[in-house]
């Protein structure tokens, strides 16, 4: 018989682990879960100012490419076809013009000069070339802007050679061309009176 005797394994005697063996895997244990909530613990505070990525779930399209046609320099209407510069013998002292369709209370409250005015030009004193090309500017400013109601200046005349107003039949001719003019008229007093009209456009759609 040897002696001492061979040690014997306790850890697994009667099938169960020894209490050294039990408490070394409990304490592993313990620090892997220790750990485990260090890192959470860690990773909820670096996190904390981040603000998550909103998901609409909806899908971006291109928008459809629109076709645009420009027009050629054929296409578009002689300036002396529209706005004649031909002399213009007789024009009455008060100007009104309306197309069909107007009506009598739209016309009431332009010739008392109801509107809020949008825009306003001053021509008096030009010459009539010039006068032209800067009232087609303008109107074509009113289209763009939406404008509906202005006040065009046109003077009188009295600061011409022969006394006649020179810029005021002109306008009076012009404005009647213009399909996007509706009405007309002199204006009050306070707004210039005969010098002056109120001008109703029509509505940039």
């Amino acid at each position: 018989m040897m002696w001492p005797p061979p040690m014997q394994d306790d850890s697994t005697k009667n099938g169960k682990k020894n209490w050294y063996d039990a408490w070394q895997e409990q304490s592993e244990t313990s620090n892997t879960e220790d750990k485990t909530v260090d890192e959470t613990s860690l990773f909820q505070e670096a996190m904390q100012d981040v603000t998550p990525i909103k998901q609409d779930n909806k899908v971006r399209t291109k928008p459809a490419q629109k076709n645009i046609r420009i027009r050629s320099h054929d296409d578009r209407p002689d300036i002396n076809d529209v706005f004649s510069d031909a002399p213009v013998d007789e024009c009455p002292d008060q100007l009104f013009y309306s197309r069909d369709g107007i009506t009598p209370d739209t016309l009431k409250k332009l010739r008392k000069g109801k509107f809020q005015i949008d825009h306003s030009i001053d021509l008096h004193g030009m010459t009539v070339n010039a006068a032209r090309d800067y009232l087609l500017e303008f109107l074509a400013e009113c289209e763009a802007d939406g404008s509906r109601h202005i006040i065009i200046v046109h003077g009188k005349g009295y600061s011409s050679p022969n006394k006649k107003p020179v810029i005021k039949p002109m306008v009076n001719r012009w404005l009647r061309a213009t399909p996007m003019v509706l009405a007309f008229c002199s204006s009050q007093p306070k707004d210039g009176g005969t010098g002056a009209v109120y001008v109703l456009l029509k509505r940039n759609k």
